[in-house]
């Protein structure tokens, strides 16, 4: 084929490119954008608003380079293909391609790809469509709308607490959400309670387990001390108890939905503790393509979906393979379909595997083992979603006495349907054979003194249930939401749940009373709704804008000019002054944490770190004693004479070099931290532990999850190859 006839497929990712054309072969020319091309400038605020809002989209620093070869690609083409990914990020690129390939004369066309395998892809070439200028102008609504809140509101927190913070329209939901979970548990008070756990007897011997259930008819447990002393005089072993209720039931359990956006980033997370952004990378190189001996495909579907459903094709592809792999009585009898949320777009599929064939067993060795675990997570709850029902046996027995009733319950499996798949099949307790009327016997009696627990905190999977459920973000956004709140330092994550910091709640607490009807649940989901009625085409993005600036504006003038009024406010005095000026000591933020600094700033520029940790080492220099001080990449010794004397080190580990036994300093970087000795030439990134090796008797490091000495166990350097003569 001639280079004046070819035709260039344009998509937004290298893996993706090169999968396409491992399939596609020698008539098509495959080319990346790297993602988006143009954005809205960094240092001004990009739009226009005299001018209807019109945004300002300049190319990204850096992408020029890629513009020129995608530009030198398309030249004589005869057919251009934009291909990025079918949402309104894609979309947006897709529309900046087609203003750069403008002046081309080619025929530019729109490609959607919802999966990367050859059938899929031929198809979508074969059926091209143009750029959708609804999606166009979502994301174009969106990105204005996130630049308006980001420009006027992040200065207004530099004024007021430091520089670098951030609020945005969504964000600083998720942060409000956050920070009044943690107001929640901070006022509550916890009050004591007891829960009673008893086995009983029957006249044939068999004996079951009970807890307290009701008290006087109400389900409740004992609520002070005085109802404890009394149910333990009245609760003695041989107390007779009558059987009140017993019931045998066959309750069926039916299968989740394919998974979607927000429920594979919740399972994951509960599965692994895999971090949001951490599940979507995965699933993204499970999309764009995997190496297995028949070539490169996609194992998934688009991994950005709100919606469960699943095209008819593929429908009766997954019935066929449960029929023939687990028999027709796994088969659910009718084709099983599931109700989508209110709010969900409906544009995708379900994240399902592309291959129902390419179970994780066969392929496993192609996968990394974080692949394999979210493959795996997909590939079960899809073929799961079409099996029939667990089926069980509950038993149920309630015994009384005194007007106090017990409760056991037996549930046993009768047929694992698709948890056969799922592998979460339930088996618990004995209830024995009994009917209405019969005695029993207390045998023993266990009473447990609880406490009430505060509401929980959110973990990353139901931070994200919530946003969901009240339409907040979209689920191309809950990964980078929660992200951007480690980022800013606004939340912690630790033991899996998620804390608002010291200045999360001091940004929530100068935002949210200022904002509270932008910055609220109901206000922002209203908004991700006007959105998608842009997408639909139902409403103007201009229109929507302005309803929303025009009283943000007001706002925003308002509490700019209480800036100092809420900056005096929030100040923290301490009863301390300046050693240089005599000026009072006041508690400021900066970039690695509080400080005392004085208030005269900026004439006098003295500060101190606000909690000292002073240590048993002088300064070489001044005799000072060394302190303990936070800096960009960790913890460091600085003199306590500071400005006056500037000298610092580095920490010493706790052990010393395996190679000389002299100090080990311990020397933070951006790549992380570097056991480095102060003597000789060893350095390592894992830290030396006091176990010996038993071949040299050297001390070893521990890398990882394993001990290495670093003598014995040091791989040789690989040879440079070089060419011959």
């Amino acid at each position: 084929m001639s280079r004046a006839h070819k035709k260039v497929i344009i998509v937004e990712s290298p893996t993706k490119s090169r999968t396409i054309k491992s399939f596609l072969g020698r008539d098509f020319m495959l080319v990346s954008s790297q993602g988006h091309i143009k954005d809205l400038p960094k240092s001004t605020l990009g739009v226009n608003v005299e001018q209807n809002f019109e945004p300002r989209y300049i190319k990204i620093r850096g992408k020029a380079k890629i513009i020129h070869a995608i530009k030198k690609a398309c030249k004589n083409a005869q057919e251009i293909y934009l291909a990025p990914d079918p949402d309104r990020e894609g979309e947006a690129i897709a529309q900046h391609l087609a203003e750069e390939l403008d002046d081309n004369g080619a025929n530019i066309k729109r490609a959607l790809f919802h999966e990367i395998t050859p059938e899929h892809v031929k198809e979508a070439l074969q059926n091209p469509t143009t750029i959708n200028t609804n999606l166009v102008d979502a994301h174009k609504a969106r990105r204005v709308l996130d630049r308006i809140v980001g420009y006027y509101t992040s200065p207004l927190l530099w004024t007021i607490i430091k520089r670098g913070l951030s609020a945005g329209r969504v964000q600083s939901v998720s942060l409000r959400l956050v920070c009044e979970r943690e107001r929640e548990i901070q006022a509550f008070v916890s009050t004591p309670y007891w829960i009673a756990e008893a086995v009983f007897t029957t006249d044939k011997n068999e004996q079951f387990t009970a807890t307290l259930w009701k008290i006087d008819g109400k389900t409740r447990k004992i609520q002070s001390q005085d109802e404890l002393q009394r149910f333990k005089s009245l609760l003695k072993p041989g107390e007779t108890f009558k059987v009140t209720g017993y019931r045998i039931t066959h309750p069926k359990r039916t299968p989740p939905p394919p998974f979607i956006t927000s429920s594979l980033q919740q399972e994951a997370s509960r599965r692994f503790r895999f971090p949001p952004r951490k599940t979507m990378v995965i699933a993204q190189s499970l999309y764009e393509g995997v190496k297995l001996p028949q070539g490169s495909i996609g194992l998934i579907t688009y991994m950005r979906t709100d919606s469960t459903r699943v095209g008819d094709a593929a429908l009766g592809e997954l019935r066929q393979h449960i029929a023939r792999v687990f028999g027709d009585e796994y088969l659910n009898k009718t084709v099983r379909v599931f109700k989508d949320r209110k709010r969900a777009q409906k544009g995708h599929e379900a994240i399902r595997p592309t291959k129902i064939q390419l179970d994780p067993g066969s392929i496993k060795e192609h996968l990394t083992p974080d692949q394999l675990k979210i493959y795996t997570l997909i590939y079960n709850r899809y073929v799961a979603s079409q099996m029939s029902p667990a089926r069980y046996l509950q038993k149920e027995v309630v015994v009384t006495s005194h007007g106090i009733d017990f409760r056991s319950e037996e549930i046993s499996p009768v047929f694992p349907g698709f948890q056969v798949v799922s592998g979460d099949t339930v088996k618990r307790g004995f209830v024995p054979e009994l009917a209405v009327g019969d005695m029993t016997r207390l045998a023993s009696i266990e009473f447990t003194e609880k406490e009430t627990d505060p509401p929980p905190r959110y973990t990353e999977a139901s931070l994200i249930k919530k946003l969901e459920e009240n339409g907040i973000g979209r689920p191309s956004t809950y990964a980078y939401i929660i992200q951007t709140l480690y980022d800013r330092g606004y939340a912690t994550k630790q033991n899996g749940k998620i804390s608002a910091t010291e200045l999360g709640l001091q940004v929530y607490d100068i935002i949210i009373p200022r904002f509270s009807n932008i910055f609220e649940v109901p206000f922002t989901a209203k908004m991700e709704d006007e959105l998608d009625q842009i997408e639909t085409g139902d409403k103007n993005w201009r229109d929507v804008v302005r309803e929303f600036y025009e009283p943000f504006v007001v706002t925003m003038d308002k509490t700019k000019k209480d800036a100092t009024r809420i900056k005096e406010s929030i100040t923290e005095k301490v009863d301390k002054t300046c050693p240089k000026c005599g000026k009072q000591l006041i508690v400021r933020w900066g970039r690695y944490g509080k400080f005392l600094a004085c208030s005269g700033f900026p004439d006098c520029k003295y500060s101190e770190n606000l909690q000292k940790e002073e240590t048993d080492k002088t300064c070489p220099e001044c005799g000072k004693p060394l302190i303990l001080r936070h800096g960009r990449f960790g913890q460091f010794l600085a003199c306590s004479g500071y400005p006056d004397c500037r000298y610092t080190e580095n920490i010493a580990h706790d052990v010393p070099c395996p190679l000389c036994n002299a100090e080990v300093k311990i020397i933070s970087t951006k790549r992380g931290k570097i056991y480095k000795c102060a003597e000789c030439d060893f350095s390592s990134f894992y830290p030396p532990v006091d176990e010996k090796c038993e071949r040299c008797h050297r001390r070893m490091v521990a890398q990882r999850n394993k001990k290495v000495c670093p003598v014995c166990d040091k791989k040789p350097k690989k040879k440079k190859s070089g060419k011959k003569d």
